[in-house]
């Protein structure tokens, strides 16, 4: 019997890495999207003006995947099984399938055999996000990239398939939420910009503390991303890329709003008030949640810009939004669910 629709409860999504045939399933999916995008090449010649052949060039294929941080394995990690470290370089080597099955629309799991199942093979991380906001759950939002797409309806030959979901999962560690953000000092807690180009409150070192039951700096959402801006390695006698190699260097930013208190506090003048006729310091930003996860961008981190919004006269508090800008490093880990064990 086939299917009068779809919906989120009959859909699995898993990956393995290249080659590999067993898929872990993702945990805490939000949304799937998949597109397919056929480049075509006009060739016309001299003496008629229909076209003398529509030249078709290698498909692309790709597949965004958004999820809850809630302590399962990320779509990073998954995507990245065999990474050899978690820099970005480390993990930008590895390739990965992506499937997806969809089930019988009686079903109120994704569970047994599939009516249909979508295979995307050498698949790449393209772009990764991370967003921890004031209201709702922590995410991480992947793109991944490739030129290989197949179906299989066959009724046989699923390679994910069997008792993926069976209505009794829960979060290892709790969907993370504003609370599940570690800030304070010591080790293994969130790393905030200060001083110069910094966040109005942190304390030396980067610390957000808590004085009388509320931070010195009250932030609101965190958005961390980079483009890995995937470009395709090809050779004569192949059609097909044989690697799709990240195009460093890359931009990283991350952009931290908060409450306003005082002020942005940020002083910009043509001799520069931080000496040597700049106005800005390197800053170390990274933000640890109480699942295990770590996003780290290092300490090359300069601010790009502040705005201020809000407070108006109608009602509304001012927020400030500071944007910090790196190169080449964004390091997330959880070591107590990546399955490359880094």
């Amino acid at each position: 019997m086939s299917n009068k629709r779809i919906f989120w409860a009959i859909v699995a999504a898993g990956l393995a890495g290249d080659g590999e045939t067993t898929f872990a399933e993702i945990k805490g999916l939000q949304s799937i999207g998949i597109n397919t995008s056929f480049t075509l090449e006009q060739v016309f010649q001299i003496g008629q003006i229909a076209i003398y052949e529509n030249v078709e060039d290698v498909p692309e294929i790709e597949v965004t995947l958004e999820k809850v941080l809630d302590g399962a394995p990320l779509i990073y990690h998954l995507a990245s099984p065999g990474a050899t470290s978690p820099s970005l370089s480390g993990r930008s080597i590895d390739s990965c399938i992506f499937t997806m099955s969809v089930f019988g629309d009686s079903q109120d799991s994704a569970s047994g055999t599939p009516l249909s199942q979508v295979t995307c093979s050498g698949m790449y991380a393209s772009a990764l996000s991370y967003t921890l906001p004031v209201d709702g759950n922590c995410t991480e939002s992947v793109t991944l990239v490739g030129n290989n797409k197949t179906w299989n309806f066959s009724g046989a030959g699923y390679t994910f398939q069997g008792n993926i979901f069976d209505n009794e999962d829960v979060p290892p560690s709790g969907v993370q939420r504003r609370q599940n953000v570690v800030f304070g000092s010591g080790a293994n807690v969130s790393l905030v910009p200060w001083g110069a180009g910094g966040i109005p409150g942190v304390s030396a070192g980067g610390y957000n503390e808590e004085v009388n039951g509320i931070f010195n700096a009250s932030l609101q959402t965190v958005t961390i991303s980079t483009d890995l801006g995937r470009e395709s390695l090809n050779e004569l006698g192949r059609r097909n890329p044989y690697f799709r190699y990240v195009t460093f260097p890359i931009e990283v930013t991350t952009d931290i709003e908060i409450t306003s208190k005082i002020g942005d506090l940020v002083e910009a003048t043509e001799e520069g008030v931080a000496g040597d006729g700049n106005n800005l310091f390197n800053q170390r930003i990274r933000f640890a949640l109480k699942d295990g996860t770590v996003i780290d961008t290092g300490n090359k981190n300069k601010l790009s810009s502040v705005s201020q919004t809000g407070g108006e006269a109608g009602g509304g508090n001012m927020t400030t939004t500071f944007s910090y800008v790196t190169f080449n490093e964004l390091t997330v880990t959880n070591t107590n669910s990546d399955p490359a064990g880094l």
